[in-house]
């Protein structure tokens, strides 16, 4: 006997597999605001917890699940993340690249191509080796980052983690949806607005436990 957890487990699963591109055009078209008409009382009692919830990013560290399917190896996968870069509004504040921490790994491609048009050893007094990864880390404050034109001096040469920021590996108990930084409050404001997606999830998720339990019958 499958427990009710395990069940939503496979049920998001398979929604992954099976809907992952339909669910994102219809996020595209708008379906949700049609569903969320057919049901205005959907999340209305936990609108201001959802908002309270994310804005915590500006303060505590931590993720936020999106209603977009994450990447798979499937071709044609990509089509959460097309949709979020669609979506995503930079408001270039910087946040990511002056605020202190324990620094941006350098993939050894990012290393050789900001050399060559820093310097080697330039860039070296402005990174840290790590043994444990045997790879250099840039330190932070991004020493790229120029706070009055509030941009990066680098931009077209940047980190390869840079041109995937804010999205984040997708979280333990959401493997089969986007994440991003709540830090970023542009990530936040994106997650704000794309709450109603939801909907559409939740109705691929109903149909799918519907017809697991008639199958099950």
């Amino acid at each position: 006997m499958i427990g009710s957890s395990d069940k939503i487990k496979q049920v998001r699963r398979l929604c992954h597999q099976l809907c992952f591109a339909s669910c994102v055009e219809e996020k595209r078209q708008g379906r949700h605001v049609e569903l969320l008409r057919l049901r205005p009382h959907w999340s209305v009692l936990k609108r201001d917890e959802q908002m309270a919830s994310i804005d915590r990013g500006e303060k505590v560290p931590f993720d936020i699940s999106l209603p977009l399917p994450a990447r798979d190896e499937r071709e044609g996968s990509e089509a959460g993340v097309g949709l979020f870069w669609e979506r995503f509004l930079c408001q270039q504040c910087g946040r990511c690249c002056y605020t202190p921490g324990a620094g941006l790994y350098l993939e050894k491609e990012d290393f050789d191509r900001i050399a060559e048009r820093v310097g080697k050893k330039k860039l070296k007094t402005l990174c840290r080796y790590d043994k444990r990864l045997q790879a250099w880390v840039l330190r932070q404050p991004c020493p790229f980052y120029d706070k009055e034109k509030k941009g990066c001096t680098i931009y077209e040469i940047r980190p390869l983690t840079c041109t995937k920021y804010p999205l984040h590996p997708p979280l333990p108990e959401m493997p089969c949806n986007l994440a991003v930084d709540a830090f970023c409050p542009a990530a936040r404001l994106l997650a704000k607005d794309t709450l109603g997606w939801w909907i559409i999830c939740e109705n691929n998720w109903a149909a799918l436990l519907h017809k697991l339990a008639r199958d099950q019958s």
